[in-house]
């Protein structure tokens, strides 16, 4: 963790980072191609979303049909993901 950051910040610091390592492999620098979307998947998210066709997931986030995922259009699935996650603990808590 880099000096004087919490874990929270240095989690965001990954997020971004995890989409800018994944953007611009292919096509343009500041969003996610369907083969780069996929494969951020699989590296770095493959529990998570194991269960989701992927092609349709992509389709869903995308909102400006342009068959690409910009920024934002990514973070909606890391907000839908936490969102997931959170359900889940909750519902182990209550066990």
């Amino acid at each position: 963790m880099a000096e004087g950051q919490s874990e929270v910040e240095q989690a965001i610091v990954t997020l971004v980072s995890c989409f800018y390592k994944h953007a611009g492999e292919e096509g343009q620098r500041e969003t996610l191609t369907s083969e780069e979307f996929n494969k951020l998947l699989n590296e770095e998210l493959p529990q998570l979303t194991q269960d989701v066709p992927l092609e349709d997931r992509l389709k869903e986030l995308d909102l400006n049909k342009d068959s690409e995922l910009n920024f934002k259009e990514y973070w909606r699935l890391i907000g839908e993901l936490a969102k997931a996650k959170q359900k889940d603990l909750k519902d182990k808590k209550k066990k």
